[in-house]
């Protein structure tokens, strides 16, 4: 009871289920996320030359013309010297910049100038044209996979699996989800994740969190309060790295992830 108490300052999700399962409290199933104090101290710059052969895992949140398309690379530490370090690579279609920016007032002219965010031509996403720009990643690092949400990615598995890229379809309930979204949260924490795109802070700051009964956890698009895309795709690339990092995952063992009462 105590350990839990103290989860749940910490964890605002955490503190949801405490006072629902512990102390029988009415409380919401919605909750925030992550302070953005915490999340800002892993923006800075990343040494790019450093990275070039480095082996990585992606996620891929796809999109049409609403939400952002993202994909985060998340390089493993080698050693335990180093943290986490994320590339995100935002896309929009083109035809959509001027009305996002003026209807949301979020700076998406000005990051695509700064390079944070980047477009494909017309009024919907051109996934051709993001797996061009994969395919250029993946001259620059080893990308060894990545994690996809199912719906809508048929012709991109075909591509990424012609690139030598492993695709893994990740789905995005509670058993997939709770057990990444709460270590994401805690490596933010442990400010054990360095990234170069303020884009993947604006977004955090974004993130609502649905909690079921059992205390599980997964990202609310619907509820959150603006774009979480690039939290998502993050989510699903640290599934990935953290398989390939442990032979015996964390994602394996029913007591990290999905809880069942």
């Amino acid at each position: 009871m105590r350990s839990a108490f103290h989860d749940a300052e910490q964890n605002p999700a955490d503190e949801v289920t405490f006072r629902w399962l512990r102390l029988n409290q009415w409380v919401g199933s919605t909750v925030s996320w992550i302070p953005d104090s915490v999340v800002a101290k892993g923006l800075g710059e990343i040494n790019g030359h450093g990275l070039l052969g480095r082996e990585c895992y992606g996620g891929l949140d796809l999109s049409s013309s609403e939400d952002i398309t993202a994909l985060s690379l998340l390089f493993p530490p080698r050693d335990g010297s180093e943290k986490y370090i994320l590339k995100l690579f935002c896309w929009v279609p083109d035809d959509t910049i001027p009305k996002r920016t003026m209807q949301t007032g979020y700076p998406y002219d000005k990051w695509k100038a700064q390079g944070h965010l980047e477009s494909t031509p017309g009024n919907v996403i051109d996934h051709a044209y993001i797996l061009k720009k994969i395919e250029e990643l993946n001259e620059k690092y080893i990308i060894r996979e990545i994690a996809y949400d199912r719906y809508g990615a048929a012709m991109v598995v075909e591509t990424l699996m012609g690139m030598g890229i492993e695709a893994v379809t990740f789905g995005q309930g509670f058993v997939s989800m709770s057990a990444p979204t709460k270590q994401l949260f805690e490596e933010l924490m442990k400010e054990n994740f360095v990234y170069d795109n303020p884009i993947f802070r604006w977004m955090c700051g974004n993130v609502a969190i649905d909690v079921d009964s059992a205390g599980n956890q997964k990202v609310t698009k619907k509820r959150s309060k603006g774009k979480v895309d690039a939290v998502v795709a993050t989510i699903m690339a640290l599934v990935r790295c953290v398989r390939h990092e442990n032979k015996a995952s964390v994602y394996d063992d029913p007591s990290h992830g999905l809880l069942v009462f």
